[in-house]
């Protein structure tokens, strides 16, 4: 039963940021239109031809812009793609490093696991195909689009919080019970260590897509995703050492507060355009490109 109660404190917190946040939705919407069409160098001041035309093709009040009529199949298509290739480079590396161990007979330290571990937390993006840094994103064409300023929840935590909820604790977590782990199998590309990279390279998605795409409201899935993945992790590990299991579930608690500002900060974000949010699933638009790393 104890399994059981981060599910349910994650469905409690996200249904009432959903209700709070549908509750004043048309209020958000067209303040943020009004703070867009004021502010310099906002789409609203100086529209592009392509804004024009949706202007022109959408009708006043709302609507689906005309962009969000097509889904993004390249998109669809290379989000797990990117997936597949990033875990599989994963356990091609840690295969690797099994066998390397395994050959010389080295007992490798506890400390020395966990370390290792958490440099993968902090470089995991270093196997994916997909661009994962904010620079790979000005390096990508915006075509006829600029970029507005988020709005945040007047309750997102000071800069501060996301430093120990970050390296700290979730990745220093991470790394211990994977140690353990470790230990308790002696391999690295074992089933419960892979479902870590799993949730790893999920992770390096989002980055991908909120970061650089900054696709707002597909980000918001991958999110879920991502607590998702965490979750099957934190099982696996249990199976493996129930101690090792516990401990990583601990950080859904941070996860589901990340989902919930994630959720509410999509709904006060909408699309200028059409004043709706933006849509969850891939969707062609001019301010959208997905390409791989190597692509110009």
């Amino acid at each position: 039963m104890k399994t059981i109660q981060p599910f349910c404190f994650t469905l409690m917190v996200v249904a009432v940021s959903l209700c709070h946040g549908l509750s004043l939705s048309s209020q958000t919407s067209t303040s943020s239109r009004i703070r867009s069409s004021l502010s310099p160098g906002s789409p609203g001041l100086f529209p592009s031809s392509t804004q024009l035309h949706e202007s022109v093709t959408t009708p006043s009040g709302g609507g689906a812009s005309k962009s969000y009529e097509k889904v993004d199949w390249k998109a669809v298509a290379v989000y797990p793609l990117g997936l597949v290739a990033q875990v599989s480079l994963m356990f091609v590396f840690l295969a690797g490093v099994d066998k390397v161990v395994a050959h010389f007979s080295l007992k490798v330290p506890f400390v020395a696991n966990a370390i290792f571990l958490y440099a993968f937390n902090l470089k995991s993006a270093l196997f994916s195909i997909l661009p994962n840094k904010r620079d790979d994103g000005r390096k990508m064409k915006q075509e006829n689009w600029e970029y507005n300023k988020r709005n945040i929840p007047s309750w997102t935590p000071p800069g501060i919080a996301f430093v120990f909820g970050w390296p700290l604790f979730t990745f220093g977590l991470r790394a211990y019970t994977g140690a353990m782990v470790v230990k308790s199998t002696g391999h690295f590309a074992c089933p419960a260590i892979m479902s870590l990279m799993l949730h790893l390279s999920t992770g390096s998605l989002w980055n991908t897509v909120n970061n650089v795409e900054r696709r707002l409201g597909v980000s918001v899935i991958l999110l879920y995703s991502l607590w998702l993945t965490k979750a099957f992790a934190a099982l696996m590990f249990y199976k493996v050492d129930p101690m090792a299991g516990k401990l990583l579930a601990l950080t859904l608690t941070w996860l589901t507060a990340a989902c919930a500002l994630e959720t509410r900060t999509w709904q006060i974000n909408p699309d200028p355009n059409t004043g709706k949010p933006e849509p969850l699933i891939p969707m062609q638009h001019p301010k959208w490109t997905t390409k791989f790393r190597w692509e110009e």
